[in-house]
C-alpha cells in the first residue's frame, strides 16, 4: 500500500473511531511505564474504537507494547517513512512513536460490537456533523465551506472562513494531547503555504494537556473547549413487529 495513501486513510479512520488493523514493517520507541525501544521488524498494529493501541509480533499472544484508552493518535508522512505518534491523555503519562517503512495489509471497520453491548457514540464524526450544523459554536463569524477537506497531510475536519480569513478546525472527542496540536499546526502551515496567505486555526476538544495548550499558543492556534457529551447521538428508531408488518 502506498504510504501517502495509507497516511491519509489512517487519519480519516482514526477520526471515525474505526477498528484498525495494520500489518507492517516498523520500529517502536515507547516512554511511560518504562522505556522500551523495539527494532525494525514485521508487526501487527491494532487500534480499537475506544482508542486502545496494541502492537503484536508474528509470534505469541501477548502484545509487545500497548497504549491504554484514552489516547490520542495521529500519523504523518516523513520522507520515505510514516510516523505514528500516540500519547495517553490521562495520567500516567505515556507516549509511543512508531516508524512504519512499509505497509503489507491495511483494514478498517466500523460498527464493531461485542455481543451487542458496545455502542460507540460521541465520536469525532458526531462532533463534526454537529458543529457543521452549528458553526457559531466554533466562532460567531465562522462559515463552513467543507468537511473532510482533503490535503496531503490528511483530511481537515472543518474548513471554512471567518470573514475573509480561511480557517481550519481540528476536532477531538477526548482530551487533546500533543499529537492533536502537532496535527492542527501542520494543517495550518500547509493551508497557509497552499493559499499563500495567513490562515486561522482552532483545536476543539473537551480539554487539553498543559503542554498541548502551550504549543498551540506558541503557534497562534486557538483552543476552544467543547464537550461532545452535550450532543445527543441519534439512535435508530425501534421497529415493532406490528409496524414492520404494516410497512410490508
Amino acid at each position: 500500500m502506498d504510504l501517502h495513501e495509507f497516511c491519509e486513510q489512517f487519519n480519516t479512520d482514526l477520526g471515525f473511531r474505526k477498528y484498525i488493523f495494520v500489518l507492517c514493517n516498523c520500529c517502536v520507541d515507547y516512554i511511560g511505564r518504562s522505556r522500551a525501544v523495539i527494532g525494525e521488524g514485521d508487526r501487527v498494529i491494532l487500534i480499537k474504537p475506544d482508542t486502545t493501541l496494541l502492537i503484536h509480533s508474528p509470534e505469541g499472544f501477548k502484545p509487545l507494547n500497548w497504549m491504554g484508552s484514552p489516547c490520542d493518535t495521529v500519523c504523518e508522512l516523513e520522507g520515505d517513512v510514516v510516523l505514528v505518534h500516540s500519547q495517553r491523555t490521562k495520567n500516567p503519562y505515556e507516549e509511543m512513536k512508531i516508524k512504519i517503512s512499509g505497509v503489507k495489509k491495511y483494514y478498517a471497520a466500523d460498527g464493531v460490537c461485542d455481543r451487542g453491548n458496545l455502542c460507540v457514540a460521541h465520536t469525532e464524526k458526531d462532533m463534526q456533523k454537529y458543529l457543521a450544523n452549528h458553526p457559531k459554536l466554533v466562532d460567531p463569524g465562522f462559515r463552513v465551506k467543507a468537511t473532510e477537506y482533503p490535503t496531503p497531510l490528511g483530511n481537515l475536519d472543518l474548513y471554512g472562513k471567518i470573514g475573509a480569513q480561511y480557517t481550519v478546525v481540528e476536532l477531538k472527542a477526548v482530551r487533546a494531547g500533543l499529537p492533536a496540536a502537532l496535527q492542527v499546526i501542520r494543517y495550518k502551515q500547509w493551508l497557509s503555504d497552499h493559499l499563500k496567505r495567513e490562515v486561522k486555526a482552532f483545536l476543539m476538544a473537551p480539554s487539553a494537556t498543559p503542554n498541548t495548550l502551550k504549543l498551540l499558543k506558541k503557534n497562534s492556534v486557538e483552543f476552544r473547549k467543547f464537550d461532545i457529551k452535550k450532543v445527543k447521538p441519534k439512535l435508530k428508531p425501534k421497529t415493532t413487529l406490528s409496524k414492520w408488518m404494516a410497512d410490508e
